[in-house]
């Protein structure tokens, strides 16, 4: 590489980061408007290869588009009456959880000497052994009050989410013309072929990150249904939402589940262990077995990345920003490995060095085979 060279790609990545500064800058501003956009995206992402399976048999892409919809928004209704009719009848035992709550806590402060008052709430005793700078109630009241601020405001944008995805779906039919039209010269193919391979991938990604985690759900819902836990509806479409975060997500699936099936069977042990057992086992093997296999090929991404991703997408965003930090950064590492400029940035995010660059390597070699063929030709 010349000085000049080595100048230019300085300059190339010095005006990258100003750029990636500013678009973060603007996202943060435009959250109301950008958040359902990107939600939308992601479902089309999901229900494309099940559109495009149907139109295999022969069925015209708009009806395709039309029955997949439809589908897919009963799904929803339905899915959204039973966690809400689930989390009503939380809100309505309040009481009776409290009171085993109280009794469990009784049992651990007195075999460990934590403070107890038997007139008091739980969260009066909880709040007593950890100390006053831990309100207990005004926490849990906070937390409440933030979760049905986004369920609220999910409500409201569900009727344009599910028109931008419909209009998604039916361009993504002409989206391989428009891609071909849109580049001219020499560049033209190369060009076509990145934007189509990122689009690929992204697709692949997408799609079976969706479906793995609606079977870590399904699971886990089959899991607390065959013990008699208690919202077992809750509890799966708890582990479908927080399996889109890598480990941190399973560790704090499992352990709500958990903690609630102490609370429900205590002292009985064969349920609670039923319950960890199950749900570690579910994880652990959908996680760390199937949706790698599937894959065919390492997206890791960096457990320090995560963390840091997770901080700035849920700043930014609130906690839908928590749920599409990982795959939002899975995205941008697709699109990094697919440039040779933002090969570096592919490297820093991922997890394993070595896979990355077998990844650099096969697209290097794919591009050779182009350019071969267009030498010949």
């Amino acid at each position: 590489m010349t000085g000049r060279e080595q100048i230019s790609r300085q300059i190339a990545y010095l005006l990258i980061f100003i750029a990636t500064i500013l678009l973060f800058t603007v996202l943060k501003i435009t959250a109301s408007v950008v958040i359902p956009v990107i939600i939308a995206i992601m479902f089309s992402f999901v229900l494309l290869p099940i559109v495009r399976g149907m139109n295999k048999i022969h069925l015209p892409w708009i009806f395709n588009v039309v029955i997949v919809t439809i589908l897919f928004v009963v799904a929803i209704a339905v899915l959204g009456t039973l966690v809400f009719a689930s989390l009503r009848t939380i809100l309505s035992e309040y009481s009776k959880y409290e009171s085993k709550f109280l009794s469990i806590y009784k049992f651990f402060a007195n075999r460990f000497n934590l403070g107890f008052d038997a007139d008091k709430s739980f969260f009066y005793n909880l709040q007593s052994a950890l100390g006053e700078q831990f309100n207990i109630g005004i926490m849990i009241r906070r937390m409440l009050f933030s979760l049905s601020a986004n369920m609220v405001s999910v409500v409201r944008n569900i009727l344009v989410i599910v028109l931008m995805f419909i209009f998604l779906l039916v361009e993504m039919h002409v989206t391989g013309e428009k891609l071909k039209e849109a580049f001219e010269g020499r560049m033209k193919n190369r060009l076509f072929e990145i934007v189509k391979r990122i689009m690929i991938q992204v697709v692949r990604f997408v799609s079976i990150k969706f479906f793995i985690s609606l079977a870590t759900g399904v699971l886990i819902y089959a899991s607390a249904k065959i013990v008699g836990l208690d919202f077992a509806v809750v509890w799966g479409f708890f582990a479908f939402v927080l399996n889109f975060i890598p480990t941190f997500g399973s560790i704090v699936s499992v352990g709500s589940t958990s903690v609630f099936a102490l609370l429900q069977f205590f002292p009985h042990p064969a349920p609670i262990v039923f319950i960890v057992a199950g749900t570690t086992t579910v994880n652990i093997v959908l996680g760390n077995f199937i949706e790698p296999r599937i894959e065919g090929h390492n997206l890791g991404i960096s457990p320090f990345v995560i963390l840091v991703m997770l901080s700035l997408w849920g700043w930014m965003w609130g906690f839908v920003g928590m749920i599409l930090a990982v795959p939002l950064t899975v995205i941008i590492k697709i699109i990094c490995e697919n440039i040779p400029l933002l090969h570096p940035v592919a490297i820093l995010l991922g997890n394993k060095p070595q896979d990355t660059r077998l990844e650099f390597t096969a697209y290097e070699e794919e591009s050779e085979v182009e350019k071969n063929g267009e030498n010949k030709a």
